[in-house]
């Protein structure tokens, strides 16, 4: 037996002799720029000896002087290479044209030939993006891809967006996309207003902070199938950030330089208001300027008004408070690469000047990243960026500290200047409201933010076959949010009109969030036919969240905004920390590139879960066939590609808080404030920290990708069908004898059914021009299937009435508030004096949800000169514009200039049940005690057609100054956000007062959105 063993050892350990001595030739695989090609085939003639090159187009491969590497890929001609005495073989592919070059991120960072996918995903260029010219670079996806419903907030400069990737799939966590920079997950969440979002507005996303400059591809996975990898996180899909190296930019070993510079001018789109009528009540004036005092602007009319015989001046409140807003955005980057390294160092500066006076959004941002072959199988990449960003803004929302209460209310008789007395207190045109420009010298609100994002790559090819990556990255940032407010100020959130002592809070925010990978990677090709990939992997992904907040009321000396200097201070702290542990797994295997079988699984651990749930399995199953290869179409001039798709996943979803499990104290406040003659109080919390389990989420997914005319043209169509269960329900009803009057349970379900498509087109294609057009649509289906037993709804924003809610067996972000009674036909029930008649009881109003969504984008190239634009569209969608309900009763609306009308309302009496013949006057009392009144007078239709961007430019150096040292010269015009046509009088219906939260629909004062012009320049040498 000894003898066998001996003998066992000696032959494997002469093998491992004979393997190490085999000769090996190793090399990068490039395109015509420079670019690697991963994924490329290299292949011994005539052999079975086969390897794939790496992400950075890397390989390496047995074989010996004489042999020749066939090196194929596809997108490009075969290339053959006779292999010489030099171990080194460096190729260069052309490119193809009659084949698919797709290569697209997914997810850990993976290069794959999206021929190959068995999942729906697209990918935005980086270029797209910078020329897009927003602020927050979430706002430039916006149109692009089907599947995505992004909504940018508020007109304020530094306000957030949101990005929900094929509808809602939890009730109370959170909807938004996963997002990931170089295969480490950052990030993209909202602080908000201390006070509420309701109360006083957002702040911007974290996503904002990412400069659209260094970005080399956005690329999005919609799927639970395309981002089972990624964790729990990305159950509602995944945003993967990719930044650029320098890799195929200008000659290898010559340094890159550019240099970009733009400046913008934006202008609010204002609501229309009445321009007819002054201040007072009844057709009688009101002097404002002159000490009287009246909300409402039912005086008479303006043209032939006087005081002491001299015409009362008409203001524009709206024009006269907004100005011009103004931006500059520029970059320089130094980039260049060898055929052992690349490097690139960016440096981007922005400044926003919004449309109301002083406020402002900068963003410093400083960007490095290097990587270098440390050995022919050892790759090194590292990056770093910093970000530091700084955002002065005033209150949005019901808040009276507000500006645009007073601005929209204003009457256009009243002259704001001065905003003081000459006893110092606020000049005001009625009791209970601030003067705007008041609220501009006394008041504001100030958030910081520095930021660190570093990654560290090492991927280990000891064979020609296998990758070990270990990636290590952090996302670190400060949050510091200040708000100072005057003494003498009219109201404070909702506690009424009272004046204020003068106030000041501070909240710092500490997130840090570590992430680490290990992955190894198993390529391999068992002849001309069949290839297998395997890929393991273990993921750490730690946070830690450190908050601390005081409130000082009451201050001693005036304008010293040091929470010293206040009489009454409060403050609390909290301190998070989350743990996650995953293991995951993915194989794949290709069958003649026609046939593709996909698995994905992932064991995960999480901390916020209760011990007997913290780990739980998920994973995903899916296929693709090739059907034009097996029908050797792949050369017809008509049709030229055809892949059917299927899957199926089942994936785990953590959406729960930390320390949800617990049941903590917390401070009391029956009645009084606490700390009350230097004691504290506190109370256990009343809702019960009942066991949870992580949510869950079952998708099916078919699609079908086509390819026309040599791949002048695409289609791709996806059908998925999602059930979210196990969702968390807070204030589910517990029996009062346990001490609790709820607690939170997995009790909640969802649905979400949809379609998808996109279409692209090359209609011209020459030498010298080429037309491209992207067309893209999406109709998602959403449903609350139930909640908790005891659980009538959910709230996410908005007041009782109105508001946006969860109701089971109704679509996610319902709208609920009173209604003008109607009968079965659904005419309107009129009393006996000819008005409508308001509902005391709640019922759904409208849905914040849209019907369905399509982009349209093209663009026109021509020997240099490039014009393209954007096309986005929203069908459906209600918003709540719950400014028309105080507009309305103060007389400011556009539509109450037809006052003193006479109209017959169509509707059937209620006493009579007969068609209503009694005529009532469109006057102060029907819009004050009637329209006003009724909830369903402020929701209105969400739908919108809007020109994203249009961009016209030039380059130079192509055609002007060509020869002069210059690689290119751009010069450019861009339009945005110009709205082509809206039902909604509000300024922009695409806002949210609750920022990126799940509340969406809801508009109340909001800062209205900007359309801009810009004009840059751009030059590389």
């Amino acid at each position: 037996m000894k003898r066998q063993f001996l003998i066992a050892v000696m032959l494997l350990l002469a093998l491992s002799v004979a393997y190490a001595q085999a000769p090996f030739i190793s090399g990068k695989i490039t395109s015509k720029d420079g670019a690697p090609v991963p994924g490329a085939s290299v292949r011994v003639k005539g052999a079975s000896t086969g390897a794939a090159a790496a992400a950075d187009g890397s390989f390496r491969i047995a074989a010996k002087e004489g042999d020749v590497l066939l090196v194929t890929a596809i997108g490009y001609n075969t290339s053959e290479i006779k292999v010489t005495k030099d171990a080194t073989v460096n190729v260069v592919l052309g490119e193809n044209s009659r084949q698919i070059n797709e290569v697209l991120v997914t997810a850990l960072g993976i290069k794959r030939d999206k021929r190959m996918l068995t999942y729906s995903v697209e990918e935005v260029k980086g270029a797209s993006l910078v020329e897009a010219k927003q602020d927050n670079v979430v706002n430039a996806i916006s149109g692009k891809v089907a599947g995505v419903q992004i909504t940018n907030s508020s007109g304020v400069p530094g306000s957030s967006a949101r990005i929900v990737i094929r509808g809602a799939t939890s009730l109370v966590g959170n909807n938004q996309a996963l997002f990931v920079i170089d295969g480490v997950p950052m990030d993209n969440g909202e602080a908000g207003n201390p006070n509420g979002s309701m109360y006083s507005g957002g702040t911007v996303n974290r996503g904002g902070d990412i400069d659209p400059n260094i970005v080399e591809s956005i690329t999005v996975l919609k799927g639970a199938a395309a981002t089972a990898l990624y964790g729990s996180a990305a159950a509602r899909g995944a945003v993967l950030i990719t930044t650029k190296n320098g890799s195929g930019k200008s000659q290898q070993g010559k340094p890159n330089l550019s240099f970009s510079s733009s400046y913008s001018f934006q202008n609010p789109i204002l609501p229309k208001f009445q321009d007819k009528f002054a201040q007072g009540t009844g057709g009688k004036y009101i002097d404002g300027n002159n000490g009287g005092i009246s909300s409402s602007s039912w005086g008479p009319a303006i043209d032939t008004l006087k005081v002491n015989g001299q015409p009362v001046k008409k203001h524009d409140p709206a024009k006269e408070f907004f100005r011009t807003g103004h931006t500059s955005d520029n970059n320089i980057n130094v980039s260049g690469y060898t055929d052992r390294s690349n490097y690139m160092v960016s440096y981007s500066y922005l400044k926003t000047n919004g449309t109301i006076p002083n406020t402002d959004y900068s963003r410093h941002s400083l960007f490095v990243k290097y990587g270098v072959k440390l050995l022919d199988n050892l790759q090194l990449s590292t990056q770093f960026n910093y970000i530091q960003s700084d955002n002065h803004r005033y209150l949005e929302g019901n808040n009276f500290v507000n500006p645009l209460w007073t601005v929209y209310g204003a009457p256009i008789s009243w002259d704001p200047h001065p905003a003081v007395n000459e006893d110092g207190s606020q000049r005001l045109f009625r009791a209970a409201r601030n003067n705007a420009y008041w609220v501009l010298d006394n008041t504001g609100l100030r958030d910081r933010n520095n930021r660190i994002i570093p990654v560290v790559t090492l991927a280990y090819t000891p064979l020609s076959w296998l990758t070990i990556t270990e990636r290590a990255g952090a996302d670190m940032y400060v949050t510091t949010t200040d708000y100072h407010e005057a003494p003498g100020a009219i109201g404070w959130g909702n506690n009424g009109a009272t004046p204020v002592t003068g106030q000041m809070y501070k909240r710092d925010l500490k997130s840090q969030q570590f992430n680490h990978d290990l992955m190894l990677e198993a390529r391999k090709e068992f002849n001309n036919d069949l290839f297998g990939s395997l890929l393991l992997g273990n993921n750490i992904l730690v946070n830690y969240n450190d908050n601390s907040f005081v409130q000082g009321v009451g201050i001693s000396v005036e304008k010293l905004y040091n929470i010293t200097n206040f009489s009454e201070v409060t403050s609390s702290y909290g301190y998070y920390r989350t743990r996650k542990v995953g293991f995951y797994a993915q194989a794949n295997l290709e069958y003649k590139r026609m046939l593709t079988l996909a698995l994905t699984g992932r064991y995960d651990g999480s901390s916020v879960l209760s011990k007997d749930n913290q780990f739980y399995p998920y994973g995903s199953a899916s296929a693709g066939f090739v059907f034009t290869e097996a029908l050797r179409m792949g050369d017809n001039p008509v049709f030229n590609f055809g892949k059917v798709r299927v899957s199926y996943s089942a994936v785990g979803n953590d959406n729960v808080g930390p320390y949800s499990l617990s049941n903590p104290f917390y401070r009391a406040s029956p009645g009084v404030t606490f700390p009350f003659n230097g004691q504290n109080g506190y109370t256990l919390t009343s809702t019960y920290g009942f066991p949870l389990r992580n949510e869950k989420l079952k998708e099916f997914e078919v699609g079908l990708e086509t390819k026309f005319f040599r791949n002048r043209a695409s289609l791709e169509v996806s059908y998925f069908d999602k059930k979210s269960t196990d969702l968390l329900t807070p204030g589910s009803p517990v029996s009062p004898a346990t001490g609790f009057t709820g607690a939170s349970l997995n009790a909640g379900s969802m649905q979400n059914k949809g379609v998808e498509v996109t279409l692209g087109v090359t209609p011209v294609k020459t030498a010298s021009l080429t037309w491209n057009i992207n067309v893209n649509y999406t109709k998602i289906t959403n449903k609350v299937l139930n909640l908790a037993d005891g659980v009538n709804y959910i709230q996410f924003a908005g007041f009782t009435s109105p508001g946006i809610f969860a109701y089971a067996n109704q679509p996610y972000g319902v709208i609920y508030g009173n209604y003008y009674l109607r009968n079965e036909n659904n005419q309107l029930i009129i009393d006996d004096k000819g008005y409508p008649i308001i509902s005391t009881a709640l019922g759904p109003i409208g849905n914040a949800t849209p019907k369905w969504l399509g982009g349209v984008s093209s663009s026109l190239n021509y020997k240099g000169l490039t014009f393209s634009f954007v096309l986005d569209h929203r069908h459906g969608g209600d918003v709540i514009n719950l400014d028309n309900s105080y507009l309305f009763f103060y007389g400011t609306a556009k539509a109450t200039e037809n006052r003193g009308t006479t109209v017959v309302l169509p509707g059937v009496r209620q006493s009579t049940n007969k068609e209503n013949d009694i005529p009532i006057v469109l006057d102060e009392n029907y819009y004050k005690e009637s329209y006003s009144k009724v909830s369903e007078s402020s929701v209105e239709d969400g739908s919108f057609l809007k020109l994203r961007q249009v961009a016209l430019s030039y380059d130079l150096a192509s055609g002007l100054l060509r020869k002069k040292g210059f690689r290119s010269l751009v010069l450019s015009v861009t339009g945005t956000n110009f709205i082509l046509h809206k039902n909604y009088t509000g300024s922009d219906p695409e806002v949210s007062l609750d920022g990126s939260g799940n509340g969406q629909g809801f508009s109340n004062f909001n800062v209205p959105s900007n359309r801009s012009v810009v004009v840059g320049l751009k030059v590389s040498f």
